[in-house]
């Protein structure tokens, strides 16, 4: 089956039905203004000849003068349908037939309205010599017949001359409509073919491809429900993206942590023992050996993130405030704040609603977006805590420091294991923040501008409120 296009579906259908209008109005123009023309001639034609009548011009010897004055034929026949008399030259033998030519005049034909003559006038189209005449019958005295022959020549050339304008007419408003019916046709088909072509290169699986809305129709509410359709689509990728990295980062850590934990342990303990034997009592051996229990504890406590990440949480919910967990993990770490230089701004909101929460892991949620806002201000600044409200009764945690702020390519990657910028870490901290947060049903975003500093905002979903 033949593939048409819309613009062709639209346009031909409209440009057939036009033509097919435009012709019959013309012919339909054409043949009212002949009848309307005719009636004029006839009735044009009829004045003259009332004329005529009135003036007497019946005599052979005025007939030269009706012609010249009118431009008409005369013919004059008699009873027995012979022609008495003419006007018209150049009669072929054939056509001077007395037979033959009354025939040509429809003698016959008009005879029975001649003789019970009424006020309607008698007339007949004929051809004598190849041209068409009008003729008007007038009965004489002695059963003659008076013949008033008018071409037809100004009727024929006004329809031709009508005809073609009326023709041209057509022609060019059917163009018209075509040019008018091809412009509204793209116009609806070039916003369907933009969201084709997308729709094809989402298929490919671009779907950072979004569609641009050029109309506010429904053409344009199919290309904002694509591009919703589309950013959804590109979401719950990510989304498994995310799941798949998490799952195989957990594997990873678990396995790793097993592995390492074991020898660890085996270290600290032999360590501790040197550290205990008199021969180790040297200043320089006691130096070292503590270390190497130091990098033990910070090794056994970059283990311990890893099993954290790795194993399954089992949330303790409680309901409580949350200003109080906020100030208890704070209060832990002002002096290292101080250490710091960082000066600790509190705007928390005198009254929040109980909600549902393990306090244990929202601390540790917390603690590592404090710990980073820290780490972001190595020559000091200000860290800005404080708590906020929605309209649907969530709760959200705001913390923003001046530090020296992420670039942007780096934020779509933040909550992805093991991604760091950091000459120490595991990469896992902010991991553990969103896999916490999203757990208790919320979520965490992230905006920073370099050299400006970074802000978090967590929020404990509406759904946990009681």
């Amino acid at each position: 089956m033949r593939r048409y296009s819309i613009q062709t579906k639209i346009v031909l259908p409209f440009l057939l039905l036009f033509a097919v209008v435009a012709v019959v109005l013309s012919l339909v123009s054409i043949e009212i203004f002949a009848w309307k023309y005719s009636e004029q001639f006839i009735r044009e034609t009829e004045g003259w000849l009332d004329t005529v009548i009135e003036t007497g011009y019946f005599n052979e010897e005025d007939y030269e003068k009706l012609k010249r004055a009118y431009s008409v034929e005369i013919m004059i026949f008699g009873s027995d349908y012979t022609l008495n008399a003419t006007t018209l030259d150049g009669l072929s033998n054939v056509e001077s037939d007395w037979t033959h030519l009354a025939d040509k005049m429809r003698l016959r034909e008009i005879k029975p309205y001649l003789e019970n003559p009424d006020e309607t006038s008698i007339t007949r189209d004929v051809t004598i010599k190849g041209k068409p005449y009008k003729v008007f019958y007038m009965p004489l005295e002695l059963g003659r017949f008076f013949c008033f022959l008018r071409p037809l020549d100004a009727i024929a050339e006004a329809r031709r001359t009508l005809t073609w304008y009326m023709l041209s007419i057509a022609v060019l408003v059917t163009g018209l409509v075509a040019l008018i019916s091809h412009l509204i046709g793209r116009n609806l088909t070039n916003p369907i073919k933009a969201l084709v072509d997308s729709t094809t290169r989402v298929a490919t699986g671009n779907l950072d491809e979004e569609c641009d809305i050029k109309t506010y129709d429904e053409i344009g509410d199919l290309a904002a429900a694509f591009n919703q359709m589309t950013r959804e689509l590109k979401q719950s990728r990510d989304k498994l993206i995310q799941a798949e990295r998490l799952a195989t980062a957990g594997k990873m850590s678990a396995s790793f942590a097993h592995e390492i934990r074991n020898p660890l342990s085996s270290m600290r303990m032999l360590a501790q023992l040197l550290i205990k034997k008199p021969e180790m009592s040297i200043e320089k051996h006691q130096q070292s050996l503590r270390y190497i229990l130091e990098e033990i504890e910070r090794i056994d406590v970059i283990v311990k993130g890893l099993m954290d990440f790795a194993g399954p949480t089992a949330l303790n919910l409680a309901k409580q405030p949350i200003a109080p967990v906020l100030q208890t993990v704070l209060a832990l770490m002002e002096a290292n704040l101080a250490h710091h230089q960082i000066e600790l701004v509190l705007d928390l909101l005198p009254e929040t609603p109980e909600i549902e929460f393990d306090s244990d892991k929202l601390k540790q949620a917390f603690m590592n977006v404090v710990l980073n806002a820290m780490e972001a201000m190595p020559q000091g600044g200000v860290l800005k805590v404080s708590t906020l409200m929605a309209e649907d009764k969530s709760i959200g945690i705001k913390v923003a420091d001046t530090g020296i702020g992420i670039p942007e390519g780096d934020l779509e990657h933040l909550f992805e294991p093991f991604f760091t910028r950091k000459t120490k870490g595991t990469g896992l901290g902010l991991a553990n923040v969103k896999r916490i947060l999203e757990e208790h049903g919320g979520r965490v975003d992230i905006e920073s501008t370099l050299g400006a500093g970074t802000t978090v905002l967590m929020w404990l979903k509406a759904f946990h409120v009681k």
